[in-house]
């Protein structure tokens, strides 16, 4: 969670957040970095600071699964974490069967608890596939002043380099995801493309 002076932004796993971090450094905001058990993650039910602003991003549910196994296939599960416990896999269809067996509409439910239930968001939702436009649109909704071009220049961080080709979705798989996930796909107009 990254608490400015005027404005929180709820940091989704896997939705750019380590990247948001370093483009609101580089356009000069000043921010105190807010970490809960050791994790830089925190929702709702975290936020100390509700009358401020408050901004999140999501993902595209199919690419979020994709981002999360090959994160964990280079960082190493958590044997902390139960989810990371009950979902862990060296495969990618593994990995979703048991996301799908054990964490059923995984994605949709941690979106509610970010953003807050439909009709009940946050300030500002916007999406990892328009990151740099949608944070601008937040800080300038937020009435912070920043340096834009220096967010626009700020480049890509913490890219996975596990091989894509690991993580190919089989047409029943995916759709198997795409009907998990569906609140979460209509929610966020990821059901337009």
């Amino acid at each position: 969670m990254l608490v400015f002076e005027n404005a929180v932004f709820l940091h989704v796993p896997k939705t750019g957040g380590q990247w948001v971090r370093a483009a609101v450094a580089n356009a000069g905001l000043a921010f105190e970095e807010l970490v809960f058990d050791g994790d830089i993650h925190g929702d709702l039910s975290y936020c100390p600071f509700r009358s401020r602003f408050l901004f999140a991003f999501v993902r595209e549910p199919l690419s979020l699964y994709r981002s999360y196994w090959r994160y964990k296939m280079a960082a190493g599960w958590d044997d902390q974490n139960p989810f990371d416990i009950d979902c862990a896999s060296p495969t990618f269809r593994g990995f979703v069967e048991n996301v799908l067996r054990v964490e059923p509409a995984w994605c949709s439910r941690m979106y509610e608890a970010y953003v807050g239930a439909q009709g009940h968001e946050i300030d500002f939702v916007g999406r990892f596939e328009s990151l740099a436009d949608d944070l601008v649109r937040a800080l300038r909704a937020s009435g912070s002043t920043f340096d834009e071009r220096a967010i626009r220049d700020t480049p890509p961080v913490n890219v996975s380099t596990t091989a894509a080709a690991l993580a190919d979705w089989s047409e029943d798989l995916a759709d198997r995801v795409r009907h998990s996930e569906r609140a979460a796909i209509a929610r966020f107009g990821y059901d337009e493309r």
